[in-house]
């Protein structure tokens, strides 16, 4: 990773009312992981506000920690092998899957996760990925482990096209879009065409076709059904973006970016962000378009609705979109220019009567060494969009 990191990595998740946040009083951090440091969060995933999970390393081993909307833990995994050096989960998803109901908006067999209501009395299901480094092989590995309520299994991998077994590649997020269907990206560790994609049915994990791009890779993906489903990384060193319909991987054209996108979500097909390098980008359905915002270290994008967007950068900044207008909004103090924010999600309600929590938005990243740096003042301004 290209980046300082301390070992004293924080979860911030944002209570606010439904109706949206509050300048000046939305976020506040949540005590610390109990594991001795240095550790790494890289993503975060939730089902509901009372079951989120964050994913990482520490110590050269996989991380993964649960906060049921009181406290964390740390449930044991699968056993690590001798031979992997650096092995850490990069991506996580989670779904409740008890109850889902088919929307009849797609290809038949298909179940869209957004009609659920996430219930207590619901199963949650979570999918990590990651990789590690075999030294027996002398290659890169993926790592996959599935939670089904009460533990986790490891996962077996497939083999790329033209690969005897599942080696040289790795890992790098994962996104639920049905019961028992998800996407996995990643990057193999050749030269040539690097994207990676995994699709799990029907139990199985199958590497799918994707566009012949050069010294490409896939750092991030999200999905709103089976047939909608969002990659984004690099091109070399610029951005890319591919879309899955369904039927097959596409390259989109988009604005060009100097950096790679590291971040993507998706309100509805024809709402989508992504972020990365200091970009963020807008899809509305036809194309996607460059977006202004106050981060200039845009690093991962979360969205509740259209309405309600949330932007997390490299040097700690945070910023909010209520349709019209980005706000600044200032993380807590401690936090305060030294957070490297990674990733971001929201939890929404959970349908239990009494439950008493409303949505909320996690962010979550590592602390850098030092100092923290300027932060400009608190401000807003209209969103301004176009073709980049």
């Amino acid at each position: 990773m290209a980046m300082l990191l301390a070992g004293d990595e924080r979860g911030l998740r944002s209570d606010r009312p439904a109706s949206g946040p509050q300048e000046g009083l939305p976020w506040r951090p949540l005590s610390p992981l109990s594991i001795e440091a240095p550790h790494v969060l890289s993503d975060v995933a939730a089902s509901s506000p009372e079951d989120v999970w964050v994913v990482g390393q520490a110590h050269g081993r996989p991380l993964a920690a649960r906060w049921d909307g009181t406290s964390w833990s740390v449930p044991p995994g699968p056993p690590p092998s001798a031979a992997l050096i650096g092995a850490g989960l990069e991506g996580v998803a989670a779904a409740r899957t008890g109850h889902a109901v088919p929307d009849g908006s797609g290809p038949a067999g298909h179940t869209d996760l957004r009609n659920e209501p996430a219930g207590r009395d619901a199963l949650a299901e979570v999918i990590a990925v990651g990789g590690a480094y075999d030294r027996l092989l002398g290659t890169e590995i993926p790592l996959i482990r599935h939670w089904d309520g009460t533990g986790w299994a490891e996962m077996a991998a497939p083999a790329l096209p033209d690969a005897d077994s599942a080696q040289g590649y790795v890992l790098t997020d994962v996104t639920m879009v049905a019961p028992a269907e998800a996407w996995a990206v990643g990057h193999g560790s050749g030269r040539g065409n690097g994207l990676v994609a995994l699709h799990w049915h029907h139990d199985r994990w199958h590497p799918a076709g994707l566009p012949d791009i050069a010294q490409g890779k896939l750092l991030a993906v999200c999905g709103t059904s089976p047939w909608d489903v969002w990659a984004v990384g690099a091109a070399d060193r610029a951005g890319l973006v591919v879309h899955y319909d369904g039927r097959a991987w596409q390259r989109i054209r988009t604005p060009a970016t100097r950096f790679p996108l590291t971040d993507v979500t998706a309100v509805s097909p024809d709402d989508a962000w992504c972020a990365g390098g200091g970009s963020v980008l807008r899809w509305n359905g036809r194309k996607w378009s460059r977006v202004k915002t106050p981060i200039e270290s845009a690093n991962t994008v979360t969205a509740v609705s259209a309405t309600d967007v949330w932007v997390g950068g490299a040097q700690g900044e945070l910023a909010h979109f209520d349709g019209h207008r980005w706000t600044w909004m200032t993380a807590p103090g401690d936090l305060h220019g030294t957070a490297v924010w990674r990733s971001s999600t929201v939890a929404l309600p959970t349908s239990a009567p009494g439950a008493g929590i409303g949505a909320a938005v996690w962010m979550v990243g590592s602390r850098r060494l030092g100092g923290s740096v300027s932060t400009p003042q608190h401000r807003s301004f209209t969103s301004q969009s176009g073709e980049g």
